[in-house]
Parts: structure tokens; C-alpha cells; sequence
């Protein structure tokens, strides 16, 4: 299959993945959010956002050309804020956390389902150890082409939950950067998909990534299920519990030890 045949091909399986058309995205307007939901929904996301910037400098390290580390610097310069008035994205999505009624580094105490934590750690061992054509499916395919169509899904339901356009600036600055980044990558892809077993293994990581994704939206939308029950009765436990969970502040303690691969 040609390079330019094979990521039409992936692409259409990435938009078409149960992670993209979750439930949890695809019932935002019918079954309205409040900005509670969308508390608890920040706070187990924004881990995520806090880490990309990570995988991609693990791939820095890794990649085989300066050609390849070139496209991956595009992506970079734009998630430390080239294009967001000089802030990261992290900043601006803390803006919105402030907005869904988080006072400020409460965040940090926030108990994160084991699909967060487990979200996370899959992409770090995916971009540092699983091999470079696999982490840039991950973070290619798997992030810069699902993204968009993920997160107009959640805009939606932050407009109808009452939030202005300027506390989701994050939201709707990433449906028009990442697909900038994902063209970006798509090139580097284009190079680097020359045969049956570089296709393979691209399509391996993106997988990987999507099928972590599609946990992690069961294990946000349980959180932000639990926490409804929990106001609709209260003094009753509801089914998730959150006794063992880390907190966003033990949890980066304990990944930032974690090793880094050789350079290339």
C-alpha cells in the first residue's frame, strides 16, 4: 500500500473509533452538562494536557533524522504557547478549570481515575520505549487527527453548560492548531511509511493510543456519573470510589522519575 493510500485508510479508522465517538462526547447536548460535570470532567483531563508536551520531547530524543525532529519541534513550538499569546496550552486550560469553579492548585489534591493514570503512563512507555514509529502513531493519529472532531464534541457541550467563548478559548484554539499539527505529522508520516512494516507499526501506536483513550472517557464519565449520584443521594455510596486513587500531585512526583530513552 503506498504511504499516501495507507494514511487515507488510518485516518478514516481513527475518526470512526468507538474513543472518538464516545458517548460521553456524542451525548453531550442531548443529555445537557452542568458546570459540575465539567468540574470533575477538568479535573481528571487536565493531567493530560499537562503531559503531551512530554511525549513529544520523548520522541525528540528518539527520532532517526533532524528532518523527523523538525516536524515534531513545529508541534512543540505551538503547545509552549507560539500561537496562544505566548502562554502554554496547560495555562490556558487552568483558565478554564477557574471557570468550572476550581480554586486555584486544587487541581493538584485531585484524586485521577486509574484510566487517567494509566492514559498517561501508556504514552510515556509508548514515545520513550515502544519504538519511534509507535509513538508517533500515538501522538500523530492517535491525538493531532482525533482531537478536532473530539473536541467540537465538548464544545458544544460547554456552550450549552453557559460558558463563555473566552473561558474555552483551549477548546476551540485546538480545533483549529491541531489541524495544523496534524498535517504537520501527516508529512513526517508520509516519509516514514514506506512499507509494510513501518505502516504496521505506525498503526500499532495509534491504536494503542485510541483503544487508552476509549478507557479513559469510561473511567471520566464514571467519575462524573458517581458525582451525581452522589448530590441526587446524598449520604449513599455511589458505585465509584476513590479510596487508593493517586492524586495529580503524587502521580507526577512518581512519573518524573521515570527513565527517559537513549538519543538516537
Amino acid at each position: 500500500m503506498t504511504p499516501r493510500a495507507f494514511l487515507a485508510d488510518l485516518r478514516q479508522e481513527v475518526l470512526h473509533h468507538p474513543a472518538v465517538g464516545h458517548s460521553l462526547i456524542g451525548r453531550m447536548t442531548m443529555d445537557p452538562r452542568c458546570r459540575q460535570d465539567f468540574r470533575i470532567f477538568s479535573g481528571q483531563h487536565y493531567p493530560l494536557v499537562g503531559t503531551f508536551t512530554r511525549y513529544l520531547e520523548l520522541l525528540l530524543l528518539s527520532a532517526p533524522s533532524s528532518r523527523d525532529k523538525l516536524w515534531l519541534a513545529k508541534v512543540l513550538v505551538d503547545e509552549y504557547g507560539e500561537r496562544s499569546d505566548g502562554r502554554d496550552h496547560a495555562d490556558h486550560y487552568r483558565d478554564f478549570m477557574r471557570a468550572a469553579g476550581w480554586p486555584e492548585g486544587a487541581w493538584d489534591d485531585e484524586p485521577l481515575h486509574p484510566a487517567v493514570t494509566g492514559f498517561i503512563e501508556d504514552h510515556l512507555h509508548l514515545c520513550a520505549h515502544g519504538g519511534f514509529l509507535e509513538g508517533l502513531g500515538a501522538v500523530g493519529p492517535g491525538h493531532e487527527w482525533a482531537i478536532p472532531t473530539m473536541f467540537a464534541g465538548f464544545i458544544g457541550g460547554l456552550r450549552q453548560a453557559g460558558f463563555a467563548e473566552p473561558e474555552i478559548l483551549y477548546f476551540t484554539m485546538h480545533t483549529e492548531q491541531d489541524q495544523d499539527h496534524g498535517a504537520w505529522l501527516e508529512e513526517a508520516l508520509m516519509t516514514l511509511a514506506v512499507d509494510a512494516e513501518s505502516q504496521a507499526r505506525i498503526a500499532a501506536g495509534c491504536r494503542a493510543s485510541l483503544a487508552a483513550r476509549e478507557r479513559l472517557w469510561w473511567g471520566v464519565a464514571d467519575r462524573i456519573n458517581a458525582d451525581r449520584m452522589a448530590t441526587l443521594l446524598p449520604g449513599i455510596g455511589g458505585g465509584t470510589s476513590t479510596a487508593g486513587w493517586e492524586t495529580l500531585r503524587g502521580f507526577r512526583a512518581r512519573i518524573r522519575g521515570l527513565p527517559a530513552p537513549a538519543a538516537a
